[in-house]
């Protein structure tokens, strides 16, 4: 395995956001759709390359509070950047994932995501 590509995302931890529903339709909420904003904004100064088509392989350490589930941990993060990391978050695109959770303090959290071509 070849290593493409390591980025550090300095942010809290968050989980994937369920969409909210009203009168006026349906939305993410604004908290969430700002966190995944500063995420991307953070992995595009590290990311000048085309999105990758795969297969390849995503390692990521998450460093923070153990308050969201794992899953939707992934979510948020392969929310955030994809079509910007890889062209789409299939299986046939990224068909082997790792996590790895390390319990920090929330000043001290970080989202370390490691890439590798298969």
């Amino acid at each position: 395995m070849e290593l493409i590509a390591t980025l550090t995302i300095n942010l809290p931890l968050f989980s994937k956001a369920r969409p909210r529903v009203t009168s006026r339709g349906t939305f993410m909420p604004a908290d969430y759709r700002k966190k995944q904003k500063e995420m991307l904004r953070q992995v595009q100064e590290q990311w000048p390359w085309p999105p990758l088509e795969g297969p390849i392989r995503v390692e990521i350490e998450a460093y923070g509070e153990g308050r969201a589930d794992g899953d939707n941990i992934i979510g948020a993060l392969f929310d955030s950047v994809n079509k910007v990391l890889w062209v789409d978050d299939r299986v046939s695109i990224i068909p082997q994932l790792e996590v790895k959770w390390t319990k920090a303090k929330k000043a001290d959290s970080k989202w370390v995501i490691k890439i590798y071509a298969v």
